[in-house]
């Protein structure tokens, strides 16, 4: 009996272990998609302004900056919204939310909208990171 106890125990220590606030964010609205990647803190800025044009309104340098301040709040590990907008893309309204994970000097970035929208962060995100690293 007493092992049945404690197998019980550690299980739901490892199941409390795997619910921790730490883990990577998600959004559980079906309609948004994710787009994702890691980024020195120093190209977050530089990104966001790569897709802005991308939106119609409503993420524009104001949007940008409360991103990087809200990241730049980060704790290591921390994982949080760092930013919710209601755009306009291709004439509808939808969401822009943006969550950042790990540490303020190289958040992973996860930003959940409209699936179109999000299919043409990613590539963009794809295109970023292969521009960095052919400039290195």
């Amino acid at each position: 009996m007493k092992l049945k106890s404690a197998v019980i125990i550690i299980g739901l220590f490892i199941f409390l272990g795997g619910c921790s606030d730490t883990a990577a964010p998600k959004i559980q609205d079906k309609n948004l998609e994710e787009a994702s990647m890691n980024f020195d803190m120093n190209n977050v800025k530089t990104f966001l302004q790569r897709i802005s044009p991308l939106i119609e309104s409503g993420f524009s340098k104001k949007e940008i900056s409360q991103v990087q301040e809200e990241i730049g709040k980060m704790e290591p590990d921390d994982g949080y919204e760092v930013g919710k907008f209601d755009i306009v893309y291709r004439d509808k309204k939808t969401k822009l939310i943006i969550n950042a994970f790990d540490s303020p000097e190289a958040p992973d970035i996860y930003i959940f909208t409209n699936p179109n929208l999000a299919n043409q962060i990613q590539e963009e995100m794809v295109k970023f990171a292969d521009e960095l690293e052919a400039g290195n």
